[in-house]
């Protein structure tokens, strides 16, 4: 039977488990006490929503909607993990809708917005991961460096707005839906090498800070790339794409096949 490690490292103290299945929860309260976590070969089960840390700020703006952010401040890796249901790093929650007379009419409208979103300070692994549900990584900003080699995403994985800092390997992973990583913005190098993307591949107005590899990735849907920035080169050797590719306005070199 396949065992769950899970190490926590809080000073001196460490605890090992050995079990195959963890609640969403119990990694929440971890990560929310500031404790460094490990875990290999399990099966996570619940939501795992990290936008409700307890050092959640509220970072609201002038006279525009309410947002809140909170931060990852320890280390996480997950590697051969399967989570069971949402990963959740952004949300948007609407108020209900407002109403009011007027004129003898009722008028109605939509409600405000309030946005949840969370940075991570330390590196970040999710290496042979299983995600069956969405992963929303909106708006994130990573400082340290990223993996998702060889990772499956089942639903949405929605990385629109989010920052890295430094190097980021999503290698030969599997995206079953959209992959969203419209306007993300990388320093360094980043790696999309061997990836098959089923669903709409999303780059548009992305920007590459250094050298990115699209090499031998599948595209098998539509493929946008439409205003991205590409700082010193794209690799796209043996890539194919099966369905419509835009590369219109994009800025940089790119060496195809």
């Amino acid at each position: 039977m396949k065992k769950l490690t899970l190490a926590i490292v809080l000073m001196s103290f460490s605890v090992v488990y050995g079990q195959e299945q963890i609640t969403a929860k119990k990694i929440y309260q971890l990560i929310d006490q500031k404790n460094q976590v490990v875990i290999h070969d399990a099966v996570i089960v619940g939501e795992l929503d990290l936008t409700e840390l307890s050092n959640k700020k509220d970072v609201t703006r002038g006279g525009g909607n309410k947002s809140f952010k909170s931060t990852v401040e320890v280390p996480v890796s997950f590697v051969n993990c399967t989570f069971k249901d949402d990963v959740i790093a952004y949300k948007s929650i609407e108020e209900g809708e407002k109403s009011r007379k007027s004129g003898g009419l009722s008028v109605s409208w939509g409600g405000n917005n309030t946005l949840y979103t969370t940075d991570f300070e330390k590196p970040v692994a999710f290496k042979n991961c299983n995600f069956e549900g969405e992963m929303q990584f909106k708006y994130s900003d990573f400082d340290g460096t990223v993996t998702f080699e060889g990772s499956n995403f089942r639903d949405v994985a929605n990385f629109k707005y989010a920052s890295f800092e430094e190097k980021v390997d999503f290698r030969e992973c599997k995206f079953a839906k959209e992959a969203n990583f419209k306007y993300a913005k990388y320093d360094q190098d980043a790696s999309y090498s061997k990836n098959r993307f089923e669903g709409y591949a999303d780059f548009k107005y992305a920007k590459f800070g250094d050298r990115v590899s699209f090499k031998s990735a599948e595209f098998n849907n539509y493929a946008d790339f439409k205003y991205t920035k590409i700082t010193n080169e794209a690799i796209f050797v043996n890539a194919s794409f099966k369905n419509a590719a835009d590369f219109k306005y994009t800025q940089g070199k790119r060496y195809m096949d």
